[in-house]
């Protein structure tokens, strides 16, 4: 029993951070600063190990990640919660600004 309530708790953690990060989403596209900085704060070490995977340059990784909070600034408001998850949306948006850099810089 105790391994279900931990699941159960975990899961209900998930959606807790998943409407928060859905709800900071939605400020970034109403120009909020303060809600890019929360989100930067909630997921930069999961995006940057996303940009740093894929880059192999730590360097790079960083300015990366700069690009990919400047693409979310700007793409905020195409955020669509009914078809991904944040965290899936800003990953995407990480992998394939990575992507793009490796490309351009073979």
């Amino acid at each position: 029993m105790e391994g279900y309530s931990a699941a159960m708790k975990s899961g209900r953690k998930r959606a807790e951070d998943r409407e928060r990060l859905v709800g900071t989403l939605s400020r970034v596209a109403r120009g909020e600063q303060e809600a890019l900085r929360e989100l930067y704060t909630a997921t930069a070490s999961k995006l940057f190990g996303v940009c740093l995977r894929i880059s192999h340059d730590r360097e790079a990784a960083e300015d990366i990640l700069q690009d990919v909070y400047l693409k979310v600034w700007n793409k905020a408001g195409r955020f669509d919660a009914a078809r991904a998850s944040p965290i899936t949306w800003l990953c995407a948006i990480a992998r394939n600004t990575a992507i793009d850099w490796r490309r351009a810089n073979r």
